[in-house]
């Protein structure tokens, strides 16, 4: 935390515009490599182009485990939602690092504008306004907004939806409804295996406290409370790809819009 935003050790400070000056230093650079670096260079490409191309295929292969499963895999929701958006410009307004990363490993994501990244303290509670902003920020330059929203992320904040459908915000949210706490219930069961102590002592352990289950939450009607055109829970994935192309021109028309979907853990 004592290196947090501190400026890097450098031995020649220059403000400068990286992108008026980037172009005439990558310039530079080549001018200066070697006929031997260069090769180097261009080795070391071929190399990483392979790797990349490896490491896709084997992500894809990934994906496809539980594509049928219900509830719902996180691959086939993050797959579904990209074939909705692909040819809108979509910005994905909200952190996904609790669905696998899905996005970031399997979206082409070419645009500064298509992810905003994650908070930076991997708080809960952040996702939900944070998108509802940047929701906000996108309406008048026509972009497409769409969050994947944890449910237990959307609990501690709920009274944002109201801001969403006061304000006509436009953001597709699609619940990524695990039922739980699922941070802290994979936390509990790693320590409790750590420490020798059985996940299971009269009863699983590690839901309590970390499930959000019985009663389950209906987030589609919560969101109809607040105003929104909302739909679910969707269980069964042959209905997922239809509810969000419904729900996508909802959005498209100025509404806010949010679908409840059953997702496995992770």
């Amino acid at each position: 935390m004592q290196a947090h935003q501190r400026f890097q050790v450098i031995d020649v400070p220059m403000a400068a515009d990286a992108e008026a000056t980037l172009p005439a230093l990558v310039e530079a650079v080549k001018h200066a490599l070697s006929n031997g670096r260069q090769a180097e260079i261009v080795e070391r490409g071929e190399a990483a182009r392979k790797a990349f191309a490896e490491g896709k295929a084997r992500t894809r292969a990934a994906a496809a485990l539980g594509w049928d499963a219900s509830p719902i895999s996180t691959a086939r929701l993050c797959m579904e939602l990209y074939a909705t958006i692909r040819d809108l410009d979509w910005s994905l307004v909200a952190s996904e690092g609790n669905v696998s990363n899905w996005p970031n490993r399997l979206w082409p994501i070419d645009k500064y504008h298509q992810w905003l990244g994650r908070s930076g303290g991997y708080g809960v509670g952040y996702g939900a306004p944070a998108s509802v902003g940047a929701a906000l920020a996108n309406r008048d330059l026509g972009r497409f907004s769409v969050s994947i929203q944890s449910d237990g992320d959307l609990m501690y904040a709920p009274g944002v939806l109201w801001t969403a459908a006061k304000h006509k915000i436009p953001l597709l949210a699609v619940m990524h409804n695990n039922r739980a706490y699922h941070q802290e219930v994979m936390h509990v069961q790693r320590l409790s295996n750590f420490r020798n102590r059985p996940v299971n002592l009269g009863g699983d352990m590690g839901p309590v406290g970390t499930s959000i289950q019985n009663p389950d939450i209906e987030y589609h009607k919560l969101a109809e409370s607040m105003g929104w055109w909302a739909k679910g829970p969707i269980k069964d994935p042959a209905q997922l790809g239809p509810a969000l192309k419904e729900a996508a021109r909802v959005v498209q028309a100025g509404q806010p819009a949010l679908l409840n979907v059953w997702t496995q853990p992770r």
